[in-house]
């Protein structure tokens, strides 16, 4: 079994990729800015000052690379875009620079990326291989990538998750639309007809370990499932799920834009994601469709 180290690891992704990890008897450290708040063994770092304890790098087999400020957490504004890039690329040139720089035993480095390198409107089935797109996300996710790439040329394995939406009842798209709907208010976006490139959470994870695993896989993957939906359908299945009426007209593109600026087209992107090539790789999802992915989210324990 590997030892992992997690940058992000605190976050809704990272936390589930934690316990999934553990369950498969892998031991899972963290890189954390306050370290003695964490439950998990972590490591002090901070990327915007350049300082990592080097001791992360003991025994230390894979860096998985989540770390960034939260996309939708605030509105779009030109300070909270720069930060948005600037914590993605300064927290992988920071790891990459530590492992150029110290001696270590890191084999595998696998990087979070985003569907949004794809652009709001890609061609229909947009593979690994489709351009990139032209917004500010793309940009982000593509300077993101570029970093993560350069641990190939130290004589690492490489990887790269490109994240669709994520399912999960702990945040996230299923927490927001939820809201809403329990009170009979849930509403799809806008015309409520784009393509939704959905995941469920420990589905993402499962990938994350595969490509662990899998030690002759390298390059970049979709974690996206292989029946993406409309946002209409996911939230009609949401307010199934809470036994609540699905009848509120969609939220109209121009109060979205009110709502939430500049962010608006992101909310609204229509993106039909290919998952062939994870499938090929021998990966099987437990929740392909969103019907089931929802209902059992969202099921009352």
């Amino acid at each position: 079994m590997a030892k992992i180290l997690i940058s992000g690891g605190a976050g809704l992704i990272g936390s589930n990729l934690t316990k999934n990890l553990e369950m498969r008897g892998h031991e899972v450290i963290l890189l954390s800015r306050n370290p003695k708040k964490n439950k998990q063994t972590s490591f002090y770092w901070n990327p915007a000052k350049g300082e990592i304890d080097l001791d992360c790098l003991k025994g230390t087999d894979c860096i998985i690379n989540l770390a960034g400020t939260g996309v939708a957490d605030k509105r779009w504004t030109s300070a909270y875009k720069a930060e948005i890039l600037d914590s993605r690329v300064s927290a992988t040139q920071l790891l990459i620079k530590t492992l150029q720089n110290n001696p270590n035993q890191v084999s595998t480095f696998i990087g979070a990326s985003a569907v949004g390198i794809y652009g709001n409107n890609p061609v229909a089935g947009a593979t690994e291989e489709s351009e990139i797109g032209d917004t500010f996300l793309a940009d982000v996710c593509a300077q993101w990538e570029q970093e993560t790439l350069k641990a190939k040329q130290l004589g690492i394995r490489t990887l790269i998750v490109r994240i669709g939406i994520v399912l999960s009842k702990e945040g996230g798209f299923i927490k927001e639309m939820s809201m809403p709907a329990k009170f009979g208010f849930g509403a799809a976006l806008g015309s409520g007809k784009m393509i939704t490139p959905w995941i469920h959470i420990n589905d993402l994870s499962r990938i994350f370990i595969h490509l662990l695993e899998q030690h002759k896989l390298t390059g970049i993957y979709n974690g996206v499932s292989p029946h993406p939906e409309t946002n209409k359908e996911l939230v009609r299945i949401i307010c199934k799920a809470l036994k609540r009426p699905y009848w509120m007209p969609s939220v109209p593109e121009f109060m979205l834009k009110i709502l939430v600026g500049e962010m608006a087209p992101m909310l609204l992107a229509d993106q039909k994601i290919s998952a062939k090539k994870i499938i090929s790789t021998g990966f099987k999802f437990q929740f392909p469709n969103a019907h089931d992915a929802i209902m059992e989210l969202l099921k009352k324990k």
